[in-house]
């Protein structure tokens, strides 16, 4: 199973080559790369000239432009139909993924058909070693809640921000959240890298998906394929390290960016996905038979992994 790797990059080219080498390294070594640049710059053609190179007989393709941050949500709608592979595997320019990551999503597709999408989870990381565990959960692996979003109360009520409240104590007992964006909603912790899809499943129902978040573009993605039917899980095992740094990670809530408030173009995306909501919509979740996903935390052996790939990662990359 081929697997299409995803690379958004944007002026950060010692991220961009450590991102690429840590797909050269893969175990599972039927790949191929599609790197979007929004900078243009010679330097990251040549860094993309070069890893086509290093790949061999591997398809890399690059797609460029001049317009900042314009790929960053274009590249979702775009890279289904670029791709020639049967797995989809998103990855930022400055992240790494582990060296068995595609191999387990592989493995993962393979062994559970009904399976459209998954996310996470992830370890952060800086210059000076591995930090934080950051694991995804779906919305029924989150706390029940008895509060609810007031306007999912209104039977047939469409678009589904309208009152924009949340009612707290609303339930006598409390509930699953119903959505992905359902947990948004009341900021309860959903998707995260390492963002992975079957490039069949998402070509049957992208063009009902309008993008229009530069920042906020995974959730809108992620939330739009869960609202249209599709079916997802989370996964525990770790498939990347997120890099924790200062040179323009564009999350970070309140920060202003090409005239864009993050913390506003989150609730903006958030009543904007759910526009696309049923009634009585519920989540499909499937279920995920693999013994190997798990994870035991920030233990010796993911540390001793970790170390092992950022050496390796630096030899190529010299």
């Amino acid at each position: 199973m081929k697997v299409t790797v995803v690379v958004r990059t944007n002026n950060r080219p010692s991220l961009l080559k450590e991102a690429l080498m840590s797909v050269f390294l893969q175990s599972h070594l039927d790949w191929e790369v599609l790197l979007f640049d929004d900078s243009a710059s010679i330097e990251n053609f040549k860094i993309y000239n070069d890893f086509k190179s290093l790949a061999g007989s591997r398809r890399v393709v690059y797609i460029t432009t001049k317009e900042a941050y314009d790929l960053f949500k274009n590249s979702w709608l775009i890279s289904p139909d670029l791709a020639t592979g049967e797995v989809i595997v998103r990855l930022d320019d400055d992240d790494i993924l582990l060296n068995d990551a595609l191999e387990f999503l592989v493995e993962t597709y393979k062994n559970n058909p009904e399976l459209d999408f998954c996310y996470g989870s992830s370890v952060t990381f800086t210059e000076n070693g591995i930090g934080d565990l950051i694991q995804t959960n779906t919305p029924i692996e989150h706390p029940k809640t008895k509060h609810e979003w007031a306007a999912y109360t209104i039977p047939n009520n469409n678009p589904w921000k309208d009152p924009w409240a949340f009612y707290r104590e609303y339930y006598s007992e409390p509930r699953f959240f119903t959505s992905i964006i359902h947990c948004a909603k009341d900021n309860a912790f959903c998707v995260f890298h390492t963002y992975s899809m079957r490039t069949s499943s998402v070509k049957k129902v992208k063009d009902k998906i309008t993008m229009t978040s530069k920042f906020v573009d995974d959730l809108e993605f992620m939330g739009s394929l869960d609202y249209l039917g599709l079916g997802y899980n989370s996964i525990k095992k770790v498939l990347s390290f997120v890099r924790v740094h200062n040179l323009g990670r564009v999350s970070d809530n309140g920060l202003i960016i090409d005239n864009t408030n993050i913390f506003e173009e989150n609730f903006r995306i958030r009543d904007k996905v759910d526009e696309l909501r049923p009634s009585g919509f519920f989540s499909k979740i499937i279920p995920i038979s693999s013994n190997k996903n798990k994870n035991n935390g920030v233990d010796t052996e993911l540390i001793d992994k970790f170390n092992k790939l950022i050496k390796d990662i630096k030899v190529l990359v010299l």
